[in-house]
């Protein structure tokens, strides 16, 4: 008795045995054919109105594609400077604050008359395709050699800023205040680069018109920009000293046009 129930025990230990055996075969098979299925999908080329309609059917939405960017699109199309105005294809303007040239002319006119007759170390630029106006000021005027601190004795250049920005405040929609740097390399632990340097001696200035208080803030902004926008070649110590600066960019704008958003 004992002996045929060992057989019986025997023989249905050895059934299961066998049914593990067949899933472990399975397992290995199926895999295979998704390592494969993989294999041929990363072959493949995928249609693009295809995956949509595909997504689509499951989402119950249409996906909205972006095109990617390419390094030669960026190189040949780079993000323009802060308050540069970018035409359409039509030829018409996208300055929200459209100002026309009559407008562009005496806010122009104002500033170099007020420079002029204030005696200010500086140079004005009407740029009419950019509805914008340019006061570029050297490094000297508001800096001592690889400082950003606004030296005391600048306070009185910039008062007189402060007081030709009121006069056409009522023609301007925006203001910005950009640092620039030549391409000699600083780094020090105050201004690890020329980056640094630039955007702390615009953030300085502005800092100081914030701290008068007499012009409407929120048209108010500051940039630096490095020693990425040379107005003349590295070549030279007077050109370096040219790349040196403090621009004031005045956009020609109806007042309160123009917002933050806009220059996102």
């Amino acid at each position: 008795m004992s002996s045929a129930s060992d057989r019986r025990k025997s023989s249905g230990s050895g059934e299961e045995s066998s049914g593990a055996y067949w899933m472990d075969t399975y397992g290995d098979l199926v895999t295979l054919l998704l390592t494969f299925f993989v294999l041929l999908f990363s072959m493949s080329n995928i249609d693009a109105a295809k995956w949509k309609a595909l997504v689509g059917s499951f989402t119950g939405i249409s996906p909205i594609g972006v095109d990617p960017i390419s390094v030669e699109v960026a190189i040949e199309n780079p993000v323009p400077r802060v308050g540069v105005r970018t035409d359409n294809k039509d030829g018409s303007s996208e300055n929200q604050g459209t100002a026309n040239l009559e407008e562009l002319r005496e806010m122009h006119a104002l500033m170099a008359l007020f420079i002029e007759d204030g005696g200010l170390d500086a140079e004005i630029i009407l740029e009419e395709d950019q509805y914008l106006v340019r006061v570029i000021f050297e490094e000297q005027v508001f800096f001592d050699t690889a400082d950003a601190t606004v030296r005391p004795a600048s306070y009185v250049t910039l008062d007189a800023v402060i007081e030709m920005l009121k006069t056409v405040e009522h023609l301007y929609s925006y203001v910005i205040v950009e640092g620039h740097a030549d391409s000699r390399p600083i780094r020090t632990a105050q201004y690890p680069s020329n980056w640094h340097i630039s955007a702390y001696r615009a953030v300085n200035v502005l800092g100081y018109i914030y701290g008068v208080g007499e012009l409407d803030e929120s048209r108010l902004a500051a940039v630096g920009y490095g020693d990425k926008h040379p107005v003349v070649p590295n070549d030279s110590p007077e050109n370096m000293a040219k790349n040196r600066r403090v621009e004031f960019i005045v956009e020609a704008g109806n007042r309160g046009q123009r917002n933050r958003q806009d220059y996102q």
